[in-house]
């Protein structure tokens, strides 16, 4: 999955976000354990997606690149 793919890379599979990938794969994320390691812009999108999407946020484990 790529978020912004260019023309010339001629991506032929999904696009967007993976937290929104997620959020319209499953409806309820209550049974799940998550884990996200990346930008700090993506871990805590995603953790505010997934929360309302029923996740207990104690199986939310993320690793943010700070720099």
């Amino acid at each position: 999955m790529l978020s912004e793919p260019k023309d010339e890379d001629q991506w032929q599979g999904r696009t967007g976000y993976v937290h929104e990938a997620i959020a319209a794969d499953y409806d309820d994320l209550s049974n799940y354990e998550i884990y996200a390691s990346g930008p700090p812009a993506m871990v805590y999108a995603g953790k505010g997606v997934f929360e309302k999407q029923g996740l207990d946020l104690q199986h939310y484990f993320s690793d943010a690149f700070e720099y």
